[in-house]
């Protein structure tokens, strides 16, 4: 038996919900992915193919040092966040905002390397990538939606499995078809690594206060509260983490609007 057209409803309206904070992070991310174009374009003119990667490397670099803890955040804080801010969404919110918040990382890696590609004038291989992503979305919402134990993850699933996809094809078609050298590794691990150290924190942080502050009990003021502080301080040791493992350059920092004012104030070289 399938789950009633009530509670389809209200599992649509907890998913759709989520989309809201699911969107947050690419509205970071559609700057950078605006000023790559036209450096790449400019290198490709001038046929300077090593400056064509090395802006590229820098670009899905700088993506990631952004998406990773941004995801990591609204995955594992998923549960408070939306106890703050939709009490009265379905219980299956805080899970759903917690695929949401790992599918988001994708988004904004696949903008970027879109506008990558596009950049380089391979405009036809995002389309590509694009209808495979699709596929694969429309697959895995037909094989897991309709199961009630799945339900609305199913759709969430999905959209991580659409956007890893397009990541992946993105990727491959850079190194292929742009013939530039890409160390995917030394672009995605280390903001990775600073990226899982953050949730940790995040996730110990919130937990240890609200059970200080009560957070059950004390109303959405304590719940607010400990939010912050968990937010503070798992800002705080992304941003040494970050410096501890590399994951930026000065010339990585130069891609972003106040890049390298940000770079000179967290001493990055």
């Amino acid at each position: 038996p399938g789950i009633g057209p009530a509670l389809a409803d209200e599992l649509y309206g907890a998913y759709s919900t989520m989309t809201t904070l699911y969107n947050l992070p690419a509205a970071f991310i559609t700057p950078m992915s605006i000023a790559v174009v036209p450096a790449i374009s400019a290198a490709a003119v001038r046929r300077a193919r090593g400056e064509v990667g090395s802006i590229t490397e820098s670009s899905l670099r700088i993506s990631a040092v952004i998406a990773m803890p941004m995801g990591a955040g609204l995955a594992v804080l998923a549960g408070p966040i939306v106890e703050l801010m939709f009490r009265d969404s379905n219980a299956a919110g805080p899970m759903i905002l917690t695929y949401l918040g790992i599918a988001s990382v994708f988004v904004c890696i696949s903008l970027v390397s879109n506008a990558i590609l596009q950049a380089d004038g391979k405009e036809t291989l995002p389309i590509i990538s694009m209808l495979a992503g699709g596929a694969v979305k429309i697959a895995c919402n037909l094989l897991l939606v309709s199961r009630p134990e799945i339900h609305i993850l199913g759709a969430a699933i999905g959209t991580i499995a659409c956007y890893a996809v397009i990541c992946i094809l993105n990727c491959i078609f850079i190194s292929r078809n742009m013939k530039v050298s890409i160390r995917y590794g030394k672009a995605f691990l280390p903001p990775l690594v600073s990226s899982a150290a953050m949730a940790a924190c995040a996730w110990a942080v919130y937990g240890l206060a609200a059970r200080l502050l009560h957070v059950g009990q004390s109303g959405r003021i304590m719940l607010a509260a400990a939010l912050v502080v968990a937010i503070g301080i798992a800002v705080a040791v992304y941003l040494v983490m970050v410096i501890v493992t590399r994951s930026v350059t000065l010339e990585d920092m130069k891609l972003i609007p106040k890049g390298e004012k940000i770079a000179k104030l967290l001493h990055i070289r």
